[in-house]
């Protein structure tokens, strides 16, 4: 269309400037008459070669638009459900192993007690006879010796009139002592306590020991 409408431009230009050039001529030597749909004619060919030149010339237009460049597509943001209760995790911190609880060493005499047999609520026969063992740790800074003690402070005797039971021979502090004494149950059924005190030359109390047991 926009073709058709240039080629009818030109021709009318071409036309009218064939006119001015005839006025022009008038007074140059009569020549043969042309025909004017002739002329028009030329003219028109003349233009059309013209603009079909200009048109070869002009690079082609295209017949497919660009393709558009696609954006990458995001992953989806997660919901509020699927985030709630998340917690970051956080690195382990490694926990120092414990190690053994320091023994306090104590000035002068002192006594720690260790273990004993028979355990508290042990049961024995009407005079049953049987042997109490009982350990205590010298915890203080002095040396025992054949004059430190155990004695008898209440409740049922363990055997004849004997109240005392000594160390042995000389403990060191850090050793341990052990008391070995034979022991006859009461000859009446019932619940008894024996209590005796562990004490040094001086008759100074360091440690306490009882048995708590039944006859039947």
């Amino acid at each position: 269309m926009n073709q058709r409408k240039n080629l009818t431009k030109w021709v009318a230009i071409f036309s009218f400037a064939a006119i001015l050039l005839s006025a022009c001529g008038a007074t140059a030597p009569t020549e043969p008459t042309q025909d004017p749909n002739a002329v028009f004619t030329q003219v028109a060919q003349t233009v059309e070669v013209s603009m079909t030149q200009t048109s070869e010339a002009m690079p082609p237009t295209p017949t497919t638009a660009p393709t558009a460049t696609v954006a990458p597509t995001l992953p989806p943001l997660p919901t509020a459900a699927e985030t709630q209760g998340t917690q970051p995790t956080l690195p382990v911190v490694p926990t120092n192993p414990v190690g053994p609880t320091a023994t306090v060493q104590k000035y002068g005499d002192s006594a720690r007690y260790n273990t004993q047999t028979p355990a508290d609520g042990s049961t024995f026969s009407p005079g049953e006879e049987f042997r109490v063992n009982v350990c205590f740790t010298n915890d203080g800074s002095s040396t025992w010796d054949t004059t430190y003690y155990l004695e008898y402070i209440s409740g049922y005797q363990l055997w004849s009139d004997d109240i005392y039971s000594y160390v042995g021979e000389e403990i060191e502090p850090g050793e341990k002592w052990c008391f070995y004494m034979p022991a006859f149950a009461p000859q009446n059924p019932g619940s008894y306590v024996t209590r005796w005190y562990f004490k040094n030359p001086d008759g100074e109390f360091m440690q306490e020991f009882y048995l708590a047991y039944n006859v039947q």
